[in-house]
């Protein structure tokens, strides 16, 4: 089984098992434990925790009730302590281990000193674009780059220009590669989807925005501003320490990329 389906078998059974248990106060532990895994996956870790899961559990032995740093300790012990006890009530060995693998997401969140990166995600994630880990000019060199990385992770995001491109990599097929994603402009949409927020600052030109931006010691992930009359999201990237202004014209190459789909799809059923 590959990772991302035992990844996939897991979250299913722990689903049921926990709805089964009911423990009090289960709510917020059970949104942890979910992000925990949501974390591991969209931060391209799914083969690092692979490797993790690979070693003897001596060497991972890790009490999450006394290893966690930072907030949400008590939502994490209690999610991993209520795994434990969901279990014990299995009599499938392998179902056990589906569980087991539950409770590693948070052991490895601890046992790597990840605590605090998974806390920032948990309050940054849904309020701000994608984060990406790396940026280049062209996409040949984005190739390059993802052509020698010794381990590419599961899944990334990276900018070429200032469009976001999505990292795929299958260790167990050996494949890398590389394509454009909208994940910005899906972020967009979302946060358009009530009307265009106020801005934050208005400019005559690009280049006064641009200096404004980058001015900013301290910047909020994201914020809109207006640009010659048109609203612009600049993001801030913090992995990589760059920052960046998008018009939000480009939603409309989104929907024409929508439509083409759609079209696509039409002409398949026929």
């Amino acid at each position: 089984m590959t990772i991302s389906k035992l990844f996939s078998a897991s979250e299913a059974l722990v689903a049921d098992q926990w709805r089964k248990l009911q423990p009090p106060g289960d709510s917020k532990a059970y949104r942890l434990l979910k992000e925990a895994g949501f974390f591991i996956w969209r931060t391209g870790q799914l083969y690092r925790f692979e490797d993790y899961l690979s070693r003897p559990s001596a060497d991972r032995a890790v009490d999450v009730r006394t290893s966690w740093c930072g907030e949400n300790g008590e939502e994490a012990s209690e999610a991993w302590q209520t795994l434990s006890r969901i279990r014990d009530t299995l009599r499938s060995a392998e179902k056990k281990n589906l569980i087991q693998v539950a409770r590693a997401q948070l052991e490895f969140i601890a046992s790597t000193g990840q605590c605090e990166e998974f806390h920032d995600y948990l309050k940054t994630f849904y309020r701000n674009p994608p984060p990406v880990i790396a940026r280049f000019d062209t996409r040949d060199e984005a190739e390059t780059w993802l052509r020698n990385l010794p381990e590419p992770p599961s899944s990334a995001y990276i900018l070429v220009g200032n469009e976001y491109l999505e990292v795929f990599y299958f260790r167990e097929r050996g494949v890398r590669a590389l394509r454009r994603d909208y994940a910005l402009e899906r972020f967009i949409e979302a946060v358009t989807s009530r009307g265009l927020p106020a801005p934050a600052a208005s400019f005559d030109t690009h280049a006064e925005a641009a200096a404004w931006w980058k001015s900013h010691p301290a910047p909020s992930l994201s914020a809109f501003v207006r640009i010659a009359g048109e609203h612009h999201l600049a993001v801030y990237h913090k992995k990589i320490d760059y920052r960046s202004l998008h018009p939000l014209s480009i939603l409309e190459d989104w929907r024409r990329e929508q439509e083409r789909i759609a079209e696509q799809e039409k002409t398949r059923s026929r």
